[in-house]
């Protein structure tokens, strides 16, 4: 690491912190692996997609120079009661296309492309004791805008996995994740091969059709999966798009989708297959979708925009960033402890430390809720934008207009934003610094005016964490957390 001490471990027990060290990585909305290497393989098939094929699955996987693998847990797994194991997956993946253009109302015909053999990995996290899983995978879409594989959604949201028996499993199915992989750890990871983006989608399909089957086998080994979310943040928030649009109508193997981050376009569905802007998600998928935009994308995904319905909720935090300060201190341990000489990225103002956390644990528990049982998450009011079109709609103190509002919004004691940092140096790693928001603290004299008491802040505070969770988008623990941080605060200060 540069000019910054690593994190000790047990630092990363599951308690948001606020940050202590940062990293190399952060996720661009429109970033690199969107592309497609173009297709390798045979001719192009004119059936329309059939059944989603079934793996073969090897492992865990114990090979490698390094003893843990690429993308291992920042969080310390067996002081809860879970384990994580990587496999290896293989067969011959399909890429997709479209004889006419791609819709904006998401609603496309594709049929099947060519083919080709690919073998990839995934990272399990799972309990160990059976009786403490609650039935429900989350198979993440591993992001790739920093050039390698990036757990980013277990990071947001690992308190709620953990603490309810979840599952988790991270999937590398892109290329620019694979190359890392191979650069890496070749002694590991050498019979590993993508032959290009164009078929992801496949492999995504085949990584959960292989979570379904049952046996010693079975990634999942003694655990019985009953539902399966799909998910992805930020680039991985786009591939999941245009999955949504393309291919899980024929596919079939996800029971809900959680799109964290995405902008207003999908990604390549093949070649040069590009969706129009704005790409809207289709609605005749009769599959649960939670959209959850933070304050940073809002005005990126402003274009696609589109009304609740019975199978879809948007959900816009406002104050929160793409990437927060408790999120970076986790990609830093992990960055660090897989490249010890990657450097941190220089920014011009201090990250955003909203914790955005607790909204994305309600998120994961709204969604598991919609796929069991049918019960839709509460309708979110969408966050105002300025007259102008050009930032989100602000009050006297800086911080964003509706949407979804933390406590740390409606009784604040700083600015909090998803916009308006910048890399303080050339660096290309700063230049991700303008999706980490800002946190501006307010002056004395504002807090003493705002709360005179100690006991008035805790009041406010306590008053608007209880209409959150009333609303429904707060859980009891997330509750617990701000009300135990409001009541350590030292507001108003001497």
């Amino acid at each position: 690491m540069i000019g910054s001490p690593r994190p000790s471990r047990r630092h990363l027990r599951p308690i948001r912190r606020r940050a202590a060290g940062v990293i190399l990585t952060a996720l661009a909305l429109v970033a690199a692996g969107n592309g497609s290497a173009g297709a390798a393989g045979t001719r192009p098939a004119s059936t329309a997609p059939g059944a989603v094929a079934s793996p073969t699955v090897s492992g865990p996987v114990t090979a490698g120079v390094h003893g843990f693998p690429f993308t291992a847990s920042s969080v310390d797994l067996r002081s809860h009661g879970y384990a994580e194991q990587e496999y290896f997956f293989s067969g011959t993946a399909r890429a997709f296309t479209s004889d006419v253009p791609l819709t904006s109302d998401g609603r496309w015909q594709v049929r099947e492309g060519a083919t080709a053999p690919y073998k990839s990995r995934m990272l399990v996290r799972a309990p160990m004791d059976p009786k403490r899983f609650n039935g429900t995978v989350v198979v993440e879409w591993l992001n790739v805008s920093a050039g390698r594989d990036i757990d980013v959604d277990w990071d947001f949201g690992y308190n709620q996995l953990l603490r309810d028996g979840y599952a988790y499993v991270g999937v590398t199915a892109q290329t620019v994740g694979l190359n890392a992989l191979l650069a890496w750890d070749p002694a590991r990871y050498g019979s590993l091969n993508i032959p290009s983006d164009d078929y992801s989608y496949d492999i995504f399909s085949q990584a959960g059709q292989a979570l379904r089957s049952n046996g010693p086998r079975s990634p999942l080994r003694d655990l019985r999966a009953r539902h399966l979310i799909a998910d992805g943040e930020s680039q991985s928030a786009g591939r999941l798009t245009t999955y949504v649009n393309a291919v899980a109508p024929s596919a079939k193997v996800y029971d809900g989708y959680l799109i964290h981050s995405n902008g207003a376009t999908g990604a390549l569905l093949s070649g040069t297959l590009r969706p129009p802007t704005p790409t809207l998600l289709r609605t005749d998928l009769a599959r649960p979708v939670l959209n959850f935009e933070t304050e940073t994308d809002v005005l990126a995904h402003l274009p696609a925009r589109q009304p609740d319905d019975g199978y879809h909720r948007l959900w816009e935090a406002a104050g929160t960033a793409h990437v927060d300060n408790d999120v970076l201190t986790l990609m830093g341990y992990q960055g660090h402890r897989q490249t010890p000489q990657s450097a941190d990225p220089s920014c011009t103002a201090s990250r955003n430390t909203a914790p955005q956390s607790y909204l994305f644990d309600a998120a994961y528990a709204a969604l598991r809720a919609w796929v069991r049982s049918d019960r839709p998450p509460p309708i979110a009011p969408r966050m105002r934008i300025n007259a102008e079109g050009t930032d989100v709609a602000r009050d006297a103190f800086g911080n964003g207009l509706g949407g979804i509002r933390l406590p740390h919004l409606e009784v604040p004691t700083a600015t909090l934003t998803g916009t308006g940092n910048g890399p303080a140096d050339t660096n290309p790693i700063s230049a991700f610094c303008r999706l980490f928001g800002t946190t501006t603290p307010f002056d004395a004299a504002t807090l003493a005016r705002l709360y005179p008491t100690h006991a008035a802040y805790v009041r406010a505070f306590g008053a608007a964490t209880r209409k959150l969770a009333a609303q429904g988008f707060l859980l009891p623990s997330g509750a617990q957390a701000a009300l135990f941080t409001a009541e350590q605060a030292p507001v108003p200060g001497d």
